[in-house]
């Protein structure tokens, strides 16, 4: 699969620094497949119990899925996909431990805290990239999103876009304060921002 996602680029060593890179991601099954494709080597998924109604609202759960744990599976030999189940932040703490990024669509604020105390980039629903030596996401208001399945889909590609950025040095990433969200109504999809600091309390 990830043969055809770098066909034309000639580029080995890229394919090379993505099986290093370990993974974290958080409640979005999207984000996972198209790490997957993209041939990262380690993924770490964290996700929640599933029913009837979680399958009405999030577009990547298969009806069928309702009533199971939100597990995956390895999905092939070149990968290694190690699914939990989110209970606590003492837990995801050890679930996501060794992972050089994380990405979080549910449990943010928890997995953010956890980017901070392992050292590891941090990626919340929308793009950018918290550094751990730079602007924290406890710092900065946080814009408030609504996704529908097409905006949706296209923050989780421009996420992994931007994780391939960071790793094979392909353009350059956006990082915070500076900030993009997904706006179908804006000419190019999206919405450039500058998150503002919160107001320290005296």
């Amino acid at each position: 699969m990830r043969e055809i996602f770098w066909l034309g680029l000639g580029d080995e060593e890229a394919i090379k620094d993505l099986e290093k890179t370990k993974i974290g991601v958080i409640g979005s099954r999207l984000v996972l497949e198209l790490l997957w494709r993209c041939g990262f080597g380690c993924i770490k998924y964290v996700g929640d119990f599933i029913t009837p109604n979680d399958v009405l609202l999030d577009v990547t759960i298969k009806p069928l899925e309702a009533n199971n744990y939100d597990v995956v599976h390895p999905m092939s030999d070149e990968s290694y996909v190690v699914s939990y189940l989110y209970f606590d932040f003492k837990e995801l703490k050890k679930q996501l431990k060794g992972c050089d990024i994380i990405i979080a669509h549910k449990h943010i604020e928890d997995s953010a805290k956890v980017a901070e105390e392992l050292g590891a980039l941090f990626m919340p629903n929308f793009i950018t990239t918290f550094l751990p030596d730079g602007v924290s996401y406890f710092e900065v208001e946080i814009p408030k999103i609504k996704y529908d399945p097409v905006s949706y889909s296209l923050n989780c590609s421009l996420q992994v876009s931007e994780l391939v950025k960071l790793i094979v040095g392909r353009g350059v990433p956006v990082i915070a304060p500076k900030a993009y969200i997904v706006q179908i109504s804006n000419r190019g999809y999206l919405k450039k921002l500058r998150l503002k600091l919160k107001k320290r309390e005296t």
